[in-house]
C-alpha cells in the first residue's frame, strides 16, 4: 500500500498532507527515500498549538513559547519547498521571538506566500499588558523580495508604525488587510490605502490608535469593519474613536460600533460619508435616542441600504419612534440584551416594519433573556399593514407578554407573511452554540399557544420550537 501511495503524482500528494498535521507531516520524512522530500509539497502551513504540539499536550503558555518558536524555527529551516500559497502562526508571542518570527517572514515571502496570518494573541489567548507584549512588526521585511503574490494579511497583538521611506509597492496587489487588537499609527492605515489600488477588504478590530480614526478613502475598498477602536487617555482609560470620514464609492458592506450620542451630536455637520453602493450595515446602540437618530442618518448617508444588523444593549424602547423611511431595507437583524429593570415593548419593532416598507426578512433575538414577573394582558396596536415581509424569526422566547403580543399583530397586519418562527434558542457572543432557558419548555411555550388560541389568525403560518 505504502508503494503505491508513493507512486501518486506530487499534486495529490500535497493535498494528503494538507490533512496532517505539521508533527505528523515531518514523521512522513522518514517512511521511505520518495518520503523524505514529498513533505515539503506541502503549500499551505499552518502552526498552532495542535499541529506543532498535539492533541495530548496540556497548555503551558510561559514554557511552551520557546519550545513553539524553536519547533516552528525547526520546521522551517527543513522545509525545501520553492511556493507556499498560506502562511499562518497562531500563538501567544512578543518581541523577544521578534528576530526568529522575521526569518518566518523572509521564509514565507521568498516563496511567494499569498497568504499570511500572524496571530500573536493565540488560541486560547491572554491579555497583554504593556507594549512589550506587542509584537513589533518590521515593515521594511516586506521589502527585501518580490511579495506581488501576496494578496491576504492578517495581523494580531502587532506593534505596526508607518515606516519610514517606504512606498507601500510591495503591497500593490493586497485584497485583504486584518488588525486585530493591535497599536496603529493613524498616517499608516492612510498610507497604505492610498497606495493598495487593489484592496477590498479592510478590518481594524479593537485597535488603539494615538488620537482618531484614520480617515478612510479608497477606491478599491468593498467591506469595512472598524468595531471597537479605541485610544489611551492619559494612559487610563480608553476613548472610543469615531468614523467621520469614508469615502468609498465602490463599499457595500460597513460594520462599525455607533458612537456616544453626545459625540455625534457635536460631529453631525463634520460627518462625510460618500458610499452611494453601501448595501449592508451593522451596528450597535444602547439608548433609543441613539437609534432614532442612527436611523435617520443611514436613510441619509446610505440610499441603496438593503441589509441592516443592529444590536441593542439594554435599550428602554418605550416612546421609541421611527418617522423617516428605509425605502430599499429587505433584511433587518436585531439581537437585543435583554436587562431584568428594563421595560420591553416590542412595538417598537412595528414601527421599524412602518418605516421598511420592502422588508422581506426580520429575525430577532434576545440573549440572556428574563422571564417578566409581571405578564400583562394582550393589547392591540393601531392597524397598520405591511406589503412584503414574508420571513420573522422571533429567537429567545420565554412567552412573555411582549412576544405573544408582537406576534399577534405581525400575524393580523402582514399580508404576505409565510411563517414566522418562535424559539428559545439563542447565541452568545462569538458562540457557536445554542443556548436556552428551561422555562420556555415548562410552561412559556403552552403559555404563549394559550393566549394565540383565542385570535383570529393564520396558525398554519406559526411555527413553534
Amino acid at each position: 500500500m505504502e508503494d503505491r501511495i508513493s507512486e501518486l503524482p506530487d499534486e495529490i500528494l500535497s493535498h494528503i498532507l494538507t490533512m496532517l498535521s505539521m508533527k505528523d507531516v515531518l514523521k512522513t520524512s522518514i517512511l521511505s527515500r520518495r518520503w523524505c522530500n514529498v513533505w515539503s509539497l506541502r503549500r499551505d502551513l499552518c502552526f498552532d498549538f495542535l499541529n506543532v504540539f498535539g492533541i495530548e499536550n496540556e497548555l503551558n503558555l510561559v514554557m511552551s513559547r520557546h519550545e513553539f518558536a524553536k519547533r516552528v524555527d525547526q520546521f522551517v529551516k527543513k522545509f525545501k519547498g520553492i511556493d507556499i500559497d498560506s502562511f499562518l502562526v497562531n500563538f501567544k508571542l512578543d518581541c523577544e521571538q521578534s528576530s526568529t518570527v522575521n526569518q518566518w517572514i523572509r521564509f514565507a515571502v521568498a516563496r511567494r506566500v499569498g497568504k499570511i496570518d500572524l496571530l500573536f494573541l493565540g488560541s486560547p489567548c491572554t491579555h497583554r499588558t504593556t507594549e512589550r507584549d506587542y509584537f513589533k512588526l518590521d515593515f521594511a521585511l516586506f521589502l527585501e523580495t518580490d511579495v506581488s503574490a501576496l494578496n491576504h494579511l492578517r495581523l494580531e497583538n502587532c506593534l505596526v508604525r508607518n515606516p519610514i521611506n517606504c512606498d507601500f509597492t510591495p503591497f500593490k496587489n493586497l485584497k485583504y488587510l486584518s488588525l486585530e487588537d493591535s497599536k496603529l499609527d493613524e498616517t499608516f492605515v492612510e498610507s497604505l490605502l492610498s497606495n493598495c489600488p487593489r484592496l477590498e477588504e479592510l478590518c481594524l478590530f479593537f485597535c488603539e490608535f494615538k488620537s482618531s480614526m484614520p480617515k478612510i478613502v479608497s477606491s478599491s475598498l468593498r467591506h469595512l469593519k472598524v468595531p471597537g477602536c479605541y485610544y489611551e487617555y492619559n494612559n487610563l482609560y480608553g476613548v472610543d474613536v469615531n468614523l467621520i470620514l469614508l469615502d468609498c464609492l465602490k463599499l457595500v458592506s460597513l460594520e462599525l460600533d455607533f458612537v456616544e450620542l453626545a459625540s455625534l451630536e457635536e460631529g453631525l455637520d463634520t460627518l462625510n460619508f460618500n458610499t452611494p453602493m453601501l448595501k449592508s450595515i451593522e451596528f450597535s446602540v444602547s439608548s433609543k435616542m441613539e437609534l432614532n437618530t442612527f436611523v435617520p442618518l443611514c436613510a441619509t448617508f446610505f440610499p441603496e441600504l438593503e441589509i441592516m444588523h443592529v444590536t441593542a444593549f439594554a435599550m428602554d424602547t418605550s416612546s421609541l419612534k421611527l418617522t423617516q423611511p428605509l425605502k430599499h431595507l429587505k433584511e433587518l437583524n436585531l439581537i437585543i440584551y435583554i436587562d431584568a429593570e428594563v421595560e420591553y415593548d416590542l412595538l417598537w419593532i412595528l414601527n421599524i416594519l412602518q418605516v421598511c416598507p420592502l422588508l422581506q426578512k426580520l429575525s430577532i433575538m434576545f440573549r440572556h433573556p428574563n422571564l417578566s414577573k409581571k405578564q400583562k394582558d394582550i393589547r392591540d396596536v393601531e392597524v397598520f399593514f405591511h406589503g412584503e415581509v414574508k420571513v420573522i424569526e422571533l429567537r429567545g422566547c420565554l412567552g412573555n407578554w411582549y412576544e405573544t403580543e408582537f406576534v399577534m399583530n405581525v400575524l393580523k397586519y402582514a399580508h404576505k407573511l409565510e411563517q414566522i418562527v418562535v424559539s428559545p434558542y439563542w447565541k452568545g457572543v462569538d458562540s457557536l452554540d445554542w443556548e436556552s432557558n428551561p422555562e420556555w419548555f415548562e410552561s412559556g411555550r403552552e403559555r404563549m399557544i394559550e393566549k394565540l388560541r383565542c385570535e383570529e389568525v393564520e396558525k398554519e403560518k406559526l411555527v413553534f420550537l
